[in-house]
C-alpha cells in the first residue's frame, strides 16, 4: 500500500525547452555562435537544414504543409454540389423559382386590389422585368466561369452596371407577359380553367422566356455568320 502512495506522490517530471520542443541544442548553439562571429576557424560549419536542427523528419514536414494547404478555403474549388448538378439546370431553376415568386406576391397579391387583368399583367411584367436585372442575371454572373456560360440564358448579357439593360428588361418581360395573357387565353379556352398558380406560370413564363431568348440567339447567330462571310469574301476579292 505504501509502495502505491510512494508511487502516485511522485513529482511530475519537470518539462524543459529541449524535451518540449525536442530541439538539438547543440546544433543551436553553434547557429547562434556562427552569426555572433565565435566559431572557431577549425570548426565545422552548423547545419542550416531545418529538419536536422528541430529533430522534425522532412515527409513530417511535408505531411503537414500538405495538409495545411488542403485545409484553406480554395475559392475557385468546384464543390460536390456543382459536379452532379449542370450549369443549365441550376439556371432554368433559378429563373422558375424567381418567376413563381412574382406569381405569388404580385397575381395572387395584388389580384384583389387590381381587378383589370390587363393591369395585372402590366404590374406583373414590370416586377418581373425588375427582379430579372436586380436579382437573376447578378446571381448568373457570380456563378458564371471564364466562359460565359449563363449568356444563354440572359436576353440582355452585358453587365448587370449597366443602365440601359434595367429599361431594356422591363420592355422585354412586357413582351414576355403578352405572350403569356396569350398563351393562358387559349388555354382557358381549352380547358375549363379560370386560375393561375406559382407553379404552372413559372413553367409557362420560363418557356416563353427560353423561346424568345432562343430566337434572339439564332438571328445572333445568322447575323455573325452572314457579317463573317461578307468579310472573307471581300478578302478574298481584294487578294
Amino acid at each position: 500500500m505504501s509502495s502505491k502512495n510512494k508511487k502516485y506522490k511522485q513529482p511530475p517530471k519537470e518539462t524543459t525547452i529541449e524535451n518540449f520542443y525536442d530541439l538539438k541544442t547543440k546544433e543551436m548553439d553553434e547557429l547562434v555562435a556562427a552569426l555572433k562571429g565565435e566559431t572557431p576557424e577549425d570548426a565545422p560549419l552548423p547545419s542550416t537544414n531545418i529538419a536536422e536542427v528541430t529533430a522534425e523528419k522532412p515527409e513530417e514536414g511535408a505531411a503537414k504543409t500538405k495538409k495545411k494547404k488542403s485545409a484553406e478555403f480554395d475559392p475557385y474549388k468546384r464543390d460536390k454540389f456543382s459536379r452532379w448538378l449542370p450549369f443549365w439546370l441550376k439556371a432554368l431553376l433559378i429563373k422558375f423559382w424567381f418567376f413563381g415568386l412574382v406569381c405569388y406576391f404580385v397575381l395572387m397579391g395584388l389580384g384583389t386590389y387590381i381587378t383589370n387583368s390587363l393591369d395585372l399583367f402590366v404590374v406583373c411584367g414590370l416586377v418581373t422585368g425588375v427582379v430579372v436585372d436586380c436579382f437573376v442575371n447578378p446571381i448568373f454572373r457570380m456563378m458564371e466561369s471564364d466562359r460565359k456560360e449563363y449568356n444563354y440564358f440572359m436576353m440582355f448579357p452585358f453587365p448587370f452596371k449597366k443602365v440601359w439593360t434595367f429599361f431594356a428588361n422591363l420592355a422585354y418581360y412586357l413582351v414576355v407577359m403578352s405572350c403569356l395573357g396569350l398563351l393562358f387565353g387559349l388555354l382557358f379556352e381549352v380547358v375549363e380553367f379560370s386560375g393561375v398558380e406559382p407553379l404552372g406560370f413559372g413553367l409557362a413564363c420560363l418557356v416563353v422566356d427560353m423561346a424568345l431568348i432562343g430566337i434572339k440567339d439564332l438571328i445572333v447567330f445568322l447575323v455573325k455568320r452572314a457579317v463573317r462571310k461578307s468579310r472573307e469574301k471581300k478578302a478574298a476579292e481584294s487578294v
